[in-house]
Formats: structure tokens, C-alpha cells, sequence
């Protein structure tokens, strides 16, 4: 048999299909690419093959809804190479039925199933758990089983993302033996990463409210979306304990003999790519490899240069495991990964490839920067234990979670309720590149006059030399337990990611109590990437002992400075540039104000006429961040001035519909 170098070349787009479909509190949010069909492994002719629609019965009654293609002419004496494929979460059999024909369409046994309460099979969704696991060990000894219609039982490769990940990946730490799993996309500790640091992932709780035409759930899992909306302590708790119960299994990781492909998506708007990386170090009894950077699905950016280094990866990988092909792979680097970095290509950043055979613990060291005054982030301390900052959490009108959903936290309603506040700390000009990798972590003192909730998000930006700012990721932290008024210090661990910052440019953190950012909109629309916090009051943020540290590799100090040009220092009027602009129909105005004066921020059209007033008001000294919709107007250069006191600025936007 010759086999063809190009095995698998389009394979890595099929983990990361699933189809999302319409429901009450969620839209569809992600873009997702179907290749042409998967390429021939020898030289002989297309294979005519024939599906078969069956269904595998578990111990407990469920039935499974399953498929299978199989080419039509004699199978090879030990069978054919076997894939199973398994689908993303609310998709069915269905989905990836195309790539299963066309694989076996080039001399493979191919199949797939609808995992219970999904699709056509019965049974209720317990949202992907031991129990969708035990299923899938049944389904695959029913693969085995069907040797006799042309199955390899030795030489089976399962291969999913998302749930269509985890539950292979969950089976195997549970003893089912199979050649090789590619899992994408999700961690084995996925069930804590969506409200991890006390908060609640919006994706979790589209996830729960799918309706009974995607996805049938049992009643734990249907309750789950309740407790959220109660927005109290006591179904937090609840939420908190039930949800990672036969969910995560980060500890059995351990116990998986497969050999393994596992890799993430540094902006999984799901999940948090810091723990695939943990499942790597936990992975000690079998061959692996991780990769971690720009995978699609969950949010994630595309990159064409790592498409193309995932074909060969993935060549490499199946040809050695499936048909023995002695290419190297196993000596090869365990970690691959990418950085993104400026420039931005639209929506995306761009990526550096890169790999290491130790894990990034080892290559990095913490480059800690303070939150201080006048919004600098610089590498010392500010010297006062008692020098704060307030963001406050205004919230009016009896709001509720439920309110704040329908509206997609947006409109009129919602923004006569809750109003988005932040503080902005950025840091002197980078005078080298930075490279971050691996997982950020926050050192916060804090107080507030709220109860018993309280909530900060951290936002990590890039600013480019023009003053545009760009988001990378985020630390996200709720304390469920708060005594109003009390003084404390938590620290915590955001988003992993791997980014080089750019000499000549700036890093930007901002803290807000609503976690949207325009880089999300594509993605996440209106919604935050957390539920925020509903309860009113003022929370401070103490400057001697607040941080980030950011893993950097090769970088042993701070390569920062505390000198900041006077140009640069906030101690004076300023405005920014709307950003994105141009824009459609929500861009954000960003100013800060040097002392407590009334302020006027206004839209002009291009005759000078004032056509709305966006912010007319007294405010504190500090760092301001507003919105403005401009759905009503029609596309065309506008003008925006802020005045205040003798100050006064006018910059260009565009709208473009």
C-alpha cells in the first residue's frame, strides 16, 4: 500500500464544525469552514461506498442514532482503518456525516452517532459527562464488534472538538482503548473553567438554554439555568458544586494510555486554554502532543499559516499511529503553539509559530506590574497602603438577570439601569518585545459597599503607536462571599494566553464591572464574556499591593520603566480616538478628566450641527470609557467634541453600514 503524504490535509477544519441553532436567549456566534473532501491515503480509485443508518442500545436503554459508511469492495484482511467521528454540542449524526463519506470514499470505515439526548438517540443530555462517556465507550465496542463488516478493532482514531473532544478524551481516562483521539478545544477541567474565580461564563449559560429541539436535558441540567438567573448566594452554591460533579476530570487525565493530540484556542470564549496545558503536564502514561494559539470554534481567530502547520502536524501524527509510518513525530517537540501580535488582519491577529519540548512553566518568570495612580501601570509599587481608586457599580431600577439577558445587555432598558464603568491603567512605551506565555495571574486589594457580591474584570490590551487598542484576554474575578465594607486581597488566574507585545507600543489593563470589549462583537454581540454583578455599590481598588503578573518568557525583570513622558502621563484633559472606528452601528469614546468639572461630550454632523449629546454631566477626576449606537443615523463622516471648563477637543468618526 503506498500511502499518500497529504493524508488528513483538510481534517483539522471537521473538529471544529458544529451547528449552532436558534433559541431564545442566544444567537449563533460562530464561523466555521468546510473543506473539500479529505484526501486518499494509496493510489487506488475512488471507493463506491454504501451508509448505514443503525442504532446501539446502552445498558441503561438509551438508543443511540448512529451512521456508518463502508467502502463497497473487499476490505483489507485486517479491516479498514477505522475513524470515528464524533460531533460538537446540540449538532447530531448528521453534521459530520459528509466527512465520514468522503473518508470512506478513499478506503476507510467511517462513522458517527448522535450522542444521547441529541439528534434522534433517546435518553437526556447530562451536558457532557461520565455518563455521555460510558456511551461512548458502548458505541465503540459496538465498532469493534462489527469487525465482520469491515472494521479494524486495533486501528481505531476518534476524533472531535468541543464535547466531540471531551467525551473520547473523558472515555479513555476511564480505560477504553482505542489507537489514537485528537480532542480540540475543550480542557478536562471544562465544567470549573465556565465559572471559574466565582464567574459565570456567558457561553455556559447559552449552552444550558438550548431548547428541546437541539438538546433534551435531565433535570439537574435544566435547573442549572435557574439557579443562574436567581442571582443569590444560595443557587451560586448549588451551581458551584453540581456543575463540575461528573464532569471535570483533570485527576484521571493520568489514567489515559491513548495516544493523544490535545489542543485550544488562546480566545475560547468557552473555555480557558490554561487548562489544556495543565492536561499535558497531568498526561504522564501516554505519547502526546499540545497545541495551544489559533484554533477556530469557541471565538477563536483564524490564522492561514497555522492552518497550513496543521496539516503536516496532523499528517504526521495519523500516519504514524495508523499505518506505521516511522516519520519522526514521537521525537519531535511535545509543545507547539502560537503568539498572536500585532498587526491585526481585521478581525484577527496575526501568529508566530513556535514550540518547546518543556512546558511553558519552565521558559517563563513573572513580569509583575502595578495598578498607580494617574492610571499608569508601571513596574514598582505605589507607596501608600491606603491610596485607592473607585469603579463604581450602578445599578437601578430593580434590574434583573433575567432583564439583562432578554436585552443582551443593551438598549434603552438595560442602559437606564446598569451603567459600564472602568479604570484604565496603561504602561510607559515598550522599549523591546514582551512575549507572554501561559496563564496571568492578579494580586487585587479591595473593598466595597456591596453585598454579598462583587465583582472586577481585568481587560489586557495592546495599544499601537496610532493609540488604538486592541483586547488579547481578560482575568475575571467575583468574590460570592463579601462582607460589605470589608478590606481583603485575593489572587487569582485569568485567561492563558501567548501574545508578544510590540516595542513602541503600550500595555493597557482595564478593570470594568461589564466585561464587553468591541473585539468581542463578532463573537459574543452585545453580551459580556462573564454575567456581571447586579448588586449597587461602590468598590475600590487599593494601589500598594494590586498587580498583575504576566508570564514572559526570557525576561527575569521588569523590562518596563516608571518613566512616562509628560505627553503621556493622564494628569491632564484628554480624548481618544473612537474605537473601532470606522464602525457599525456601537463604537466607544474613551476621555479622562484631570478634576471634578462638567463635562460635554457631543456628535456633530459634517454641517455642524449637534445631533446628540452622549455625555452632559459633573464627573470625578478619572478615566472615562461611554458607548454610543448609532443605529439611527445614516453612513457618512460624523465629528465628536469634548468640552469642559476651558478644555475642548473635536476628532473624526465614520459610520459604515
Amino acid at each position: 500500500m503506498k500511502i499518500a503524504k497529504s493524508l488528513f490535509i483538510a481534517v483539522f477544519a471537521l473538529l471544529y464544525c458544529t451547528q449552532i441553532t436558534e433559541s431564545q436567549h442566544k444567537r449563533a456566534r460562530d464561523n466555521y469552514q468546510y473543506l473539500h473532501l479529505l484526501p486518499k491515503y494509496d493510489d487506488s480509485p475512488i471507493d463506491t461506498v454504501q451508509r448505514f443508518d443503525f442504532k446501539v442500545v446502552m445498558k441503561d436503554g438509551t438508543i443511540l442514532d448512529a451512521l456508518k459508511f463502508i467502502p463497497k469492495r473487499e476490505a483489507p484482511p485486517a479491516g479498514w482503518p477505522t475513524v470515528i467521528f464524533v460531533h460538537g454540542y446540540g449538532d447530531n449524526k448528521e453534521t459530520l456525516a459528509s466527512f465520514a463519506r468522503a473518508q470512506a470514499e478513499f478506503g476507510y470505515y467511517t462513522a458517527s452517532f448522535s450522542i444521547r439526548g441529541q439528534g434522534n438517540s433517546t435518553g437526556q443530555s447530562n451536558l457532557i459527562s461520565n455518563l455521555e462517556a460510558k456511551d461512548m465507550i458502548e458505541f465503540v465496542n459496538a465498532i469493534k464488534n462489527d469487525a465482520p463488516n469491515g472494521s479494524n478493532p486495533n486501528n481505531i482514531l476518534i476524533m472531535g472538538g468541543s464535547q466531540g473532544g471531551l467525551i473520547p478524551y473523558m472515555a479513555c481516562s476511564m480505560g477504553m482503548e482505542v489507537k489514537t483521539i485528537i480532542s480540540a478545544l475543550a480542557p478536562p477541567n471544562f465544567a470549573s473553567s465556565w465559572i471559574e474565580n466565582g464567574s459565570i461564563k456567558m457561553t455556559l449559560l447559552w449552552s444550558i438554554e438550548y431548547t428541546p429541539d437541539t438538546v433534551r436535558y435531565n433535570s439537574q441540567v435544566d435547573r442549572m439555568s435557574n439557579w443562574i438567573y436567581a442571582n443569590n448566594k444560595k443557587y451560586w452554591d448549588s451551581l458551584a458544586f453540581w456543575l463540575p460533579q461528573g464532569r471535570d476530570f483533570q485527576n484521571s487525565v493520568v489514567n489515559n494510555k491513548v495516544p493523544l493530540i490535545i489542543e485550544g484556542s488562546w480566545q475560547d470564549k468557552f473555555f480557558n486554554a490554561s487548562g489544556i496545558i495543565q492536561a499535558a503536564s497531568n498526561n504522564t502514561s501516554s505519547p502526546f502532543k499540545l497545541y495551544v494559539g489559533a484554533v477556530q470554534g469557541h471565538g477563536g481567530d483564524h490564522s492561514p499559516t497555522e492552518d497550513q502547520w496543521h496539516m503536516q502536524f496532523f499528517n504526521d501524527w495519523f500516519l504514524y499511529w495508523l499505518f506505521g509510518e516511522q516519520n519522526g513525530i514521537l521525537n519531535r517537540t511535545k509543545y507547539d503553539f502560537a503568539y498572536s501580535h500585532y498587526p491585526a488582519n481585521g478581525l484577527y491577529w496575526s501568529f508566530t509559530h513556535d514550540s518547546s519540548n518543556v512546558p511553558f512553566s519552565q521558559m517563563t518568570s513573572g513580569n509583575r506590574l502595578y495598578f498607580n495612580t494617574n492610571g499608569r501601570l508601571t513596574a514598582n509599587p505605589n507607596g501608600s497602603n491606603n491610596t485607592r481608586v473607585q469603579l463604581r457599580n450602578q445599578v437601578t431600577g430593580g434590574l434583573t438577570m433575567q432583564e439583562a439577558v432578554n436585552e443582551e445587555f443593551t438598549g434603552q432598558t438595560f442602559n437606564s439601569k446598569f451603567r459600564k464603568r472602568s479604570l484604565t491603567f496603561t504602561s510607559s512605551i515598550l522599549t523591546t518585545d514582551i512575549k507572554w506565555l501561559g496563564t496571568p495571574k492578579i494580586n487585587l486589594d479591595y473593598l466595597s459597599t456591596a453585598k454579598p457580591f462583587v465583582q472586577f474584570n481585568f481587560q489586557i490590551y495592546e495599544v499601537g503607536s496610532d493609540g488604538t487598542q486592541k483586547l488579547i484576554n481578560r482575568v475575571n474575578y467575583t468574590d460570592r462571599n463579601y462582607v460589605a465594607n470589608s478590606r481583603r486581597t485575593r489572587n487569582f488566574e485569568g485567561q492563558a494566553h501567548g501574545h508578544i507585545f510590540k516595542v513602541g507600543n503600550r500595555i493597557r489593563i482595564i478593570i470594568t464591572n461589564l466585561d464587553t470589549s468591541p473585539d468581542d462583537q463578532w463573537f459574543l454581540g452585545t453580551n459580556p464574556f462573564v454575567l456581571p454583578v447586579l448588586n449597587n455599590g461602590y468598590h475600590y481598588v487599593y494601589l500598594n499591593k494590586s498587580y498583575i503578573d504576566l508570564p514572559v518568557v526570557g525576561a527575569s525583570i521588569p523590562p518596563l520603566t516608571d518613566s512616562f513622558e509628560e505627553s503621556e502621563t493622564p494628569n491632564k484633559f484628554s480624548l481618544s480616538q473612537n474605537y473601532p472606528n470606522p464602525f457599525n452601528p456601537v463604537t466607544s469614546f474613551k476621555f479622562h478628566v484631570p478634576s471634578s468639572l462638567s463635562v460635554k461630550l457631543a456628535v456633530f454632523d459634517v454641517l455642524g450641527r449637534e445631533i446628540e449629546v452622549i455625555v452632559d454631566e459633573r464627573l470625578k477626576s478619572g478615566a472615562y470609557e461611554v458607548k454610543w449606537n448609532a443605529s439611527k443615523y445614516p453612513s457618512g463622516a460624523y465629528f465628536y467634541r469634548l468640552t469642559a471648563g476651558n478644555y475642548s477637543v473635536t476628532k473624526k468618526l465614520v459610520i459604515v453600514k
